[in-house]
């Protein structure tokens, strides 16, 4: 739940994390141990100042490379495991808004990639040979951690939210599990990045062919690929229709996604 205590120890127990990816998950797990409202200024600074000098700017490029492609793998594997409304989130946050004004850090080099690897929707038929899959609650984490990075600006991956609008509000949705977690992933993007998707969608930007096949439509939705205003109205209708087919959690996700919309829309009206 969103108070419980954060447990790594999983990372290590199953070898997920490399030496140095190690040494990123401990700087994080003592800052989880102490984190409140009141000391989340304070273990962002500390954070912050311990990763920066986990990773110089005199290192190597090849080094520096392998490095960072450790340390995604460890972030990716932090947070899976931050429920989506715990205050750690906040903090994974805050540590990359400050990391990302300065080099080596800046533009997070190779965390898009890194997670496109990564990015194994739990919800679809297993691929054989495909890497292990999430939790429900664990992609739902995921899921929470890369919409905050899109909906701060840090990042500029619109293919992830496409993705999981698409799969979550744009196919028929027939009470159970996977619509639980389609829906509330979906939702998820809504609430941490519905500003910043909502101002893509006024630009209208131009895809390559490529693009747009994978930012195509849904099955039930027959508007346009990419990001637009037609499709953000048909995800708000939807949200609507969907909220009497999945279970309590996922339906309050759907809530606050439409006041988040509504709220987004408000805010670039005046």
């Amino acid at each position: 739940m969103a108070d419980e205590k954060i447990n790594l120890q999983r990372l290590r127990d199953e070898g997920q994390a490399t030496e140095e990816g190690e040494k990123f998950v401990t700087i994080f797990e003592s800052a989880f141990e102490v984190i409140s409202e009141e000391t989340l200024e304070d273990e962002t600074k500390r954070v912050v100042s311990e990763l920066q000098k986990l990773v110089s700017p005199e290192l190597p490029a090849k080094y520096k490379d392998d490095l960072f492609d450790d340390i995604w793998e460890a972030l990716i594997g932090i947070a899976r495991h931050v429920h989506y409304r715990h205050l750690g989130q906040s903090l994974l946050l805050n540590v990359f808004k400050e990391l990302n004004l300065a080099e080596p850090w800046r533009n997070l080099p190779n965390l898009g990639q890194c997670m496109r690897d990564n990015w194994i929707d739990p919800t679809f038929e297993p691929v054989e040979g495909e890497d292990e899959t999430y939790s429900p609650s664990e992609w739902l984490n995921l899921n929470s951690f890369a919409a905050r990075l899109f909906g701060a600006g840090i990042v500029g991956w619109v293919n992830f939210p496409i993705w999981q609008l698409r799969h979550g509000l744009e196919e028929d949705a027939s009470p159970g599990p996977d619509t639980d977690c389609r829906v509330a992933a979906a939702s998820e993007w809504l609430i941490q990045a519905g500003p910043n998707l909502l101002r893509r969608c006024l630009l209208r930007t131009n895809f390559n062919e490529a693009q747009k096949r994978s930012y195509r439509a849904g099955a039930i939705y027959s508007g346009h690929a990419g990001l637009n205003l037609e499709r953000w109205g048909f995800w708000k209708r939807r949200l609507g229709e969907v909220q009497s087919v999945v279970d309590e959690e996922a339906a309050a996700s759907v809530d606050e996604a439409v006041k988040t919309m509504t709220m987004a829309a408000a805010a670039l009206a005046n």
